[in-house]
């Protein structure tokens, strides 16, 4: 018996993919997926290690967690409008350098050493915004500048040493620890990061400037058109980022009670790579924060199971990028980096 090659269609993998998309809810910039990504990791962690469902994992999980969700924060404004932010993880080194120099070395007391290291933060968000707007310089180059520059005065700061309350004679305690404690049983750090997912999702879904920034990614040409001040949005979310970042750095210090000027190594690519596993695209005008977050989280569990399988540190890099490309697959969308 024949079978009529009429009959016999080619497989449309597109199509496939685009039905397994669907599957994963929402479209592109939905919270939906990374919600869907998150249940898909947690339950292959729990079958892959016994110990990954335990309360006190879950806590250490998310404390760990916690500075990568602060940076990816400030990540995802950046991206949403379009641009990058490659120099969150030295400025993060280097304001916890800066912090712990303040407190240690210069005996200055811890409310006026935050506030003056978050001001630093602000500071470099300005001169990157100015960077990327008046001097009409790309993000991607701007930022690359700020990746290698504070990565040296986070050296600089102390000589290229750590430095804890043992590094001076008598001892110093760092003063802002306390930041790391914990009420009601659950950790400060945890409270502090979901805080920030919290207030950024609210400046985003419910303020004009959450419009704006969406506006600006979308179209950066109409924005201008219906008046908006481009320029000065872009500095905004630079300034969130540099701050942010500068906040993980004084977060960091006090959970380890010690800094180093390579604390943090990574964690700019891990932050894009939770911002686009949250569902925001390269080319920006969509998204969430609390999509953004799960992204890191979910980035988290999976540094958390490495090191349940006591598997090798190198293999972090091979699953994040798995990962990754998993994201870019329900994210797709011209890459347009300013």
């Amino acid at each position: 018996m024949s079978v009529s090659t009429a009959t016999i269609r080619p497989v449309n993998y597109s199509a496939r993919l685009r039905q397994f998309g669907r599957l994963l809810g929402g479209g592109a910039g939905s919270v939906k997926r990374p919600i869907v990504f998150l249940i898909i990791t947690l339950i292959i962690s729990s079958f892959l290690s016994s110990s990954f469902l335990t309360v006190d994992n879950i806590k250490s999980l998310l404390i760990s967690s916690s500075f990568l969700m602060v940076i990816t924060v400030g990540e995802a404004f950046v991206i949403m409008m379009g641009m990058i932010d490659l120099g969150v993880e030295s400025i993060l080194a280097a304001s916890g350098m800066i912090v712990a120099f303040l407190t240690v070395y210069q005996r200055m007391p811890a409310i006026p050493a935050v506030l003056i290291t978050l001001a630093i933060g602000v500071l470099i968000g300005i001169t990157v915004g100015l960077l990327v707007t008046k001097g009409r310089i790309p993000s991607f180059i701007v930022t690359l500048g700020s990746y290698w520059g504070f990565a040296g005065v986070a050296l600089l700061v102390n000589n290229g040493s750590y430095i804890s309350p043992f590094s001076v004679t008598p001892t110093r305690a760092l003063g802002f620890g306390s930041m790391a404690g914990a009420t009601l049983g659950i950790s400060r750090l945890i409270l502090l990061s979901f805080g920030v997912v919290i207030l950024g999702q609210l400046l985003l879904s419910y303020t004009p400037f959450g419009t704006w920034i969406k506006s600006v990614g979308s179209n950066e040409t109409s924005a201008r058109v219906v008046g908006l001040n481009t320029a000065r949005l872009k500095i905004l979310v630079f300034v969130i980022s540099g701050v942010l970042a500068a906040l993980a750095g004084i977060m960091m210090t006090a959970w380890a009670q010690s800094i180093y000027p390579n604390s943090g190594t990574g964690l700019s690519l891990e932050a894009i790579a939770a911002v686009i596993l949250g569902g925001i695209p390269f080319t920006g005008g969509r998204g969430t924060i609390v999509g953004a977050a799960i992204g890191a989280i979910i980035i988290g569990v999976v540094n958390d199971l490495i090191v349940l399988l006591g598997l090798p540190a190198l293999w972090e890099y091979i699953f994040v990028a798995l990962v990754l490309v998993v994201a870019g697959l329900q994210a797709r969308g011209g890459v347009n980096v300013k």
